[in-house]
Order: structure tokens, then sequence, then C-alpha cells
């Protein structure tokens, strides 16, 4: 299993979380894409947040990994 994170916002105080986003990859592609952990002050808090909040990030999460995959060689994916 590989890792890639990026930083967001998250909530009305749009405080600022890092997403560790997990996935699977073949010499054809990445598959099993979603997100791992979501870190805020130094603790996992990816049971704190809505099912609404985690689907938004999950959302989120899927378009930047593809746009990372897009723009980046394939050994930093």
């Amino acid at each position: 299993m590989n890792t890639w994170e990026f930083d967001t916002t998250v909530g009305a105080g749009s405080e600022v979380v890092t997403v560790v986003y997990e996935y699977e990859q073949d010499q054809d592609s990445t598959y099993n894409e979603s997100i791992r952990e979501i870190w805020f002050e130094g603790r996992d808090v990816i049971g704190l947040l809505s099912d609404e909040q985690f689907k938004e990030l999950e959302m989120e999460g899927a378009m930047r990994f593809q746009y990372h995959k897009l723009n980046y060689k394939s050994e930093d994916v």
C-alpha cells in the first residue's frame, strides 16, 4: 500500500487538516484509492467528521490525486 498526503480545510472554521490518501499501484494504473487518515494538530480525527464532510474529502482527494498523477512523474505517484 502506498500513501500520498495533501492539506485542505474542513468545517465552519476552515481548519487545516492533512489527509493521508492510500492506494495500490501496478504497472498500468493505481487502484483501491481511499482516505486512510485525517490529521489535525497531531491527532487522527477521521472518526470526528460527519458523513457529509468525509464524502466531500473523498471527492476532493480523488480529484487531487488524479491531478497529481497527471502532472508528476510516475515514480512520484
